[in-house]
């Protein structure tokens, strides 16, 4: 038996680039489903329990489908749970650098509270195994807070609001330690908590 080969002409070309176009609405479509059924299996099983399997079949995909945009499980997790509204990162803009080292302590607390605090516990439970996991925990997520209270901690250096000597790393250090510290060990973060740390942390660096 041997191969037909049918030759496509213009009009058969432009047919198939039509088809390829509207497919990809469909494809961004999957994508939708699995972070949105991700979202939906977390609210009652655990990261660490949670499998590419029970994503794809809630989604209604394939696990090709979803190793074609992400490549472990770890990474479609943060990005459905980090890509929620809630964990956008947008401050206003400060009156000063005391203001917005506040701001930034009390959005991170905020959003580390609740159920989406335990998810991003086990986000960094799981990490501590994986160190792709961590990295993209870091690029994802920690990374841009960190850079943001590193230009106030420094404005407020150059404003005279913060002491000049005060390493900037170390400080941000001091900071994120004890709210991932309660986090990870079940504490609550909670408005006297924010409210005494806060202040603590203010007057170390204004000393």
């Amino acid at each position: 038996m041997t191969d037909t080969v049918i030759e496509q002409g213009p009009e058969a070309v432009k047919d198939d680039e039509k088809h390829f176009k509207a497919g990809r609405p469909r494809s961004e479509s999957s994508r939708r489903a699995i972070l949105e059924s991700t979202r939906r299996l977390l609210t009652h099983v655990s990261v660490q329990k949670l499998s590419i399997e029970a994503i794809a079949r809630k989604a209604g995909v394939g696990k090709t489908t979803i190793y074609r945009w992400w490549p472990n499980k770890s990474a479609v997790v943060m990005e459905a749970i980090f890509s929620q509204p809630a964990f956008n990162n947008i401050m206003q803009t400060p009156r000063n650098a005391d203001e917005g080292v506040r701001a930034q302590i009390d959005k991170l607390c905020r959003q580390l509270s609740a159920k989406n605090g335990r998810t991003v516990a086990e986000i960094i439970g799981e990490a501590q195994s994986e160190p792709e996991a961590l990295k993209i925990f870091i690029n994802s997520f920690l990374q841009e807070r960190y850079n943001t209270l590193s230009s106030y901690i420094e404005g407020g250096k150059q404003t005279g609001e913060f002491a000049q000597d005060i390493d900037t790393d170390s400080a941000i250090d001091v900071i994120l330690g004890p709210i991932f510290f309660r986090l990870i060990s079940g504490q609550e973060l909670d408005d006297g908590f924010i409210s005494d740390m806060t202040e603590m942390l203010l007057k170390a660096l204004r000393a």
